[in-house]
């Protein structure tokens, strides 16, 4: 499980999709399979912070989607939603996460809405800033105890849904189309937060650099349910770039969306080169719970010597000789499910969860019986 796959082998998975959802059989296939491409280890060996990387990831990137032109990536395009501008009718059952009907998935948003909620330590009166609120959900909740809710998405279907519960609910909610950085001229905030969306910023350390400058004094900034892992895993071989996994490629090819990952030791660097400081915020057994909070340096500080140059291990190809122990293997795939559960492509194919499970566990059993 989880050995990276040669590209004919991984293609086929995706065609027999044929464009559509997965069903249960073909989610279990996704979640497991991973891609080895001679272009991720070559990636794993440049220097994540230089403009040669850069390059190299978004060339990465055309190959997972199978796409190459001028237009490779477009961000107001390929960032929008697949409702193809159709706001659900039904405004309380038809949003995510709702419309998964998922008790247990809808338990991990709520972990991690309380956990960002005693993260962002605003009062009301106070603003915060959301990019990416998607169904608008945490705005809903901010707007409801008094705090200044205010939100940017790329995708205008998304803020129309969020403008309509608002107006029923008579919420005072503030939203603009844009992109991640921009919106409502140089207002500061008190907070500024991501959930499970700072993963699509191709051009995330010029985004870094600017947020410093969206924030109050004292502020800080929330990235909560990101695809940032301890280490190197075979779905994300390297410090940044997009995810090899097929549940993340599915979503890059049907929807062009930049699902990038991360190893934590990378974006430290990148956020203290940044002019940020950050605390890790685990949440046991949650990963899409976990966060991350950015709180400026201040200028009268100084600051933490430069970290030397993030060196990430390439990952063994499957026919290197080498032969992973079984504590390693069950290490290794509880790594890679966690950060799976942190990325979009998770929250999208959320309704398919309990059939994955089921399949797995009667896989098991059958293995135990033979």
């Amino acid at each position: 499980m989880n050995e990276p796959e040669r590209s004919d082998a991984f293609d086929s998975v995706l065609a027999e999709l044929d464009g559509k959802h997965p069903d249960g059989e073909q989610y279990v296939r996704l979640a497991t399979v991973v891609l080895e491409h001679p272009k991720a280890r070559a990636l794993a060996t440049l220097d994540p912070f230089s403009a040669e990387y850069r390059t190299a990831a978004l060339d990465l990137y055309a190959t997972l989607r199978a796409r190459k032109d001028d237009d490779l990536y477009v961000a107001e395009r390929d960032e929008a939603s697949e409702s193809n501008g159709v706001v659900p009718a039904d405004l309380w059952t038809g949003l995510v996460p709702w419309s998964f009907k998922n008790p247990k998935l809808l338990a991990e948003f709520m972990f991690a809405w309380g956990n960002i909620l005693q993260l962002l330590n605003v009062s009301p009166g106070q603003s915060v800033l959301e990019y990416g609120p998607g169904s608008g959900q945490l705005l809903l909740m901010l707007a409801r105890m008094g705090i200044q809710a205010n939100g940017v998405d790329i995708d205008q279907t998304a803020l129309d849904g969020i403008r309509r519960q608002a107006d029923i609910l008579g919420l005072p909610v503030n939203l603009e189309c844009g992109r991640f950085g921009a919106g409502f001229e140089a207002e500061r905030f008190d907070a500024i937060l991501f959930f499970e969306a700072f993963h699509h910023a191709l051009d995330f350390q010029e985004l870094l650099q600017t947020l410093r400058q969206r924030l109050k004094p004292g502020g800080r900034l929330i990235l909560c349910g990101e695809p940032i892992v301890d280490t190197v895993i075979p779905a994300i071989p390297f410090a940044w770039g997009p995810r090899m996994d097929a549940l993340s490629v599915f979503c890059m090819r049907r929807w062009g969306w930049m699902e990038l990952g991360f190893t934590r030791e990378f974006l430290t660097e990148a956020a203290r080169r940044a002019g940020w400081r950050t605390t890790h915020h685990p949440f046991p057994g949650y990963g899409r719970a976990c966060a991350f909070v950015l709180e400026p340096v201040e200028a009268d500080k100084p600051v933490e010597p430069a970290a030397p140059v993030v060196q990430v291990p390439v990952m063994p190809t499957p026919d290197d000789g080498s032969i992973p122990s079984a504590t390693a293997v069950s290490e290794q795939l509880r790594r890679e499910l966690t950060a799976m559960q942190q990325s979009t492509s998770w929250r999208v194919t959320g309704f398919l969860r309990d059939l994955g499970r089921l399949k797995l566990r009667l896989i098991g059993s059958s293995s135990r019986r033979s």
